[in-house]
């Protein structure tokens, strides 16, 4: 565990030298919110002032979103996965198999880091949109800011687990850019635009079982309308699958190692 806090400690520290990147991203984070905004408040006001729309007044749906692009914004997923894909196409991957670490773990480890630098510019941007444009989520209470904060932090350990195996794909297909594309696009489609609610009841239990859930669903519901049961099914639901996703990209990894080991490093 020691080597991996180094890693992350290590990249972390790279990571505060990209300023300019990060406010790129800190003005595009604001304009898609913006236009969510927008959006949202032509949809709401067509039908009267103080709608509720499948149990999500406009302020809840507001911060729903905000906190689903946080965290979009926060991991930029194709890094990973075109990180892990280039080293396995270039063979340069070779060289760090015979590293007293995991790469895996390393991967996770040092992309964790630079989306906690993210975390910690953007997060501050987000809630003073929210206040800003909706004010605060009614059931807001103050406690509820470091179980919000945990579960964040959770949704983005999950994240960059599921999209290391898609990157991790690479060893048998060479090209696994094309597997984050979709995975993404679930992601984006189940999870970013719309709470759970908002989709067909067939559909629901699949979403809420799913990893999108415990990424995208449950982090930005239990902020938009927090309560403490919700808290406890999201924390469930993300330790369930932060086990599953390690244990699968653990067998993924070391099933391409032997692959590469096989075909001469």
């Amino acid at each position: 565990m020691g080597k991996y806090l180094s890693i992350f400690n290590t990249s972390f520290k790279q990571e505060k030298d990209s300023i300019l990147n990060t406010l790129f991203r800190g003005v595009t984070f604001i304009f898609i919110i913006y236009i969510f905004l927008e959006l949202w408040q032509y949809i709401y006001s067509a039908n009267g002032s103080g709608q509720i729309i499948k149990g999500y007044d406009l302020g809840q749906m507001i911060w729903y979103l905000i906190i689903t692009e946080l965290i979009v914004c926060t991991t930029k997923t194709n890094l990973i996965v075109r990180s892990i894909n280039n080293e396995i196409k270039s063979g340069s991957i070779s060289y760090k198999l015979n590293k007293p670490y995991n790469y895996l773990f390393y991967s996770i480890s040092n992309f964790m880091a630079k989306s906690i630098m993210n975390l910690l510019f953007l997060l501050p941007v987000a809630i003073v949109m929210g206040i800003v444009f909706v004010g605060l989520p009614s059931t807001f209470v103050w406690v509820q800011i470091i179980p919000c904060l945990l579960v964040i932090i959770l949704s983005i350990f999950i994240s960059w687990s599921t999209y290391a195996i898609v990157g991790l794909v690479a060893f048998w297909i060479q090209d696994s850019l094309p597997f984050h594309w979709i995975v993404s696009k679930l992601f984006m489609i189940l999870g970013l635009f719309f709470p759970i609610e908002f989709y067909p009841a067939w559909l629901q239990p699949i979403i809420k079982y799913s990893p999108i859930y415990s990424v995208m669903s449950g982090p930005a519901n239990l902020v938009a309308n927090f309560s403490w049961t919700a808290f406890a099914e999201i924390i469930i639901s993300q330790v369930a699958w932060g086990i599953v996703l390690l244990a699968i990209g653990y067998g993924v990894y070391c099933l391409g190692k032997r692959r590469v080991t096989s075909n001469g490093g």
